[in-house]
């Protein structure tokens, strides 16, 4: 973005984005994400994140001084144009601030359905962590370098595996872009009897210019095949461990409230609490939150 001001105006915030941030985005939407530009000015933008048949979009904003002209609308429906015509997608999802009824209404303007809470959630660490959590002897976690592209096909496919089981053709291999091409963090695999039940993808950089020493757990899909507490339970034990070993103050994560057992269970046994809630919106029919096989635990939203 030649502006690069104007996210910081958009969502009111001191830290600007960073570039491999930006560029990571751009990247791993295949150059298709949208600027709106006046007078050779960027007053508006939007980054897609297609997954397949399924795609997300943010983050959005409009420069203030330009709100209120319709370029917000014209930014979405441009989008809604090129996830469909060009892209093919049957249903198309995003987060927003429920407390914000502008935005709710927006986008229920436009097509949009809203669904549960996205809830973002924090654990603050301490000494304390270590003897609390227990090994469990049925899943082992393991750290898995994608730099490597026998191990990065691997993983591909096997999380094309795993996310398929949910909708038709839905991909979510484009989340290892950031790892992968901006060294955002690390790749992590579940497994039980040699087999991989689970994939999760942690960030150890910030998508804005901060000193946060947070570990993001961006995304965890996970076979609803095996014990999903358990599995959680060494998930989260690795990152304790890892997030300690660099020297981090917290873990964070997001869950949706369709998965309420999950959310309480992080906030009950491993002491995360809701820092911040999102509602999820979707177009289509697809709800990649409800799901009998398979258990995803991110959010809509950049």
């Amino acid at each position: 973005m030649n502006n690069p001001g104007i996210d910081k105006l958009c969502f009111k915030v001191n830290a600007k984005r960073t570039t491999e941030g930006i560029r990571g985005y751009i990247e791993k939407s295949n150059y298709s994400s949208i600027v709106y530009e006046v007078n050779n000015r960027v007053v508006g933008f939007n980054f897609i994140h297609s997954c397949g048949s399924f795609a997300w979009f943010g983050p959005f904003g409009v420069h203030p001084e330009y709100q209120g002209k319709g370029i917000g609308k014209a930014i979405i429906n441009h989008t809604i144009k090129i996830l469909k015509e060009d892209y093919k997608v049957s249903t198309i999802g995003l987060n927003t601030m429920p407390e914000s009824q502008y935005n709710v209404g927006f986008y229920m303007n436009l097509g949009f359905t809203p669904l549960k809470l996205s809830l973002n959630l924090k654990k603050q660490l301490d000494s304390s962590d270590r003897p609390q959590l227990t090994s469990s002897k049925k899943y082992s976690v393991n750290e898995i370098d994608i730099s490597d592209e026998k191990n990065n096909l691997i993983l591909k496919e096997n999380l094309k595996s795993i996310s398929n089981e949910m909708f038709n053709n839905f991909d979510l291999t484009s989340e290892f872009h950031l790892v992968r091409h901006e060294t955002f963090g690390t790749i992590l695999e579940l497994k039980a009897c040699e087999k991989i039940h689970g994939i999760v993808i942690c960030h150890t950089k910030s998508i804005r210019e901060d000193s946060l020493k947070d570990l993001k757990i961006k995304l965890a899909i996970i076979d609803n095949s095996i014990d999903y507490k358990e599995a959680i339970d060494s998930i989260i034990e690795f990152c304790v461990k890892y997030a300690q070993n660099i020297k981090y103050e917290s873990i964070s994560i997001d869950c949706n409230t369709y998965n309420t057992e999950i959310c309480n269970h992080l906030m009950l046994k491993h002491k995360f609490k809701i820092e911040k809630t999102q509602v999820m919106m979707i177009m289509g029919e697809f709800n990649p939150f409800k799901n009998k096989n398979t258990i995803l635990l991110t959010r809509l939203a950049g």
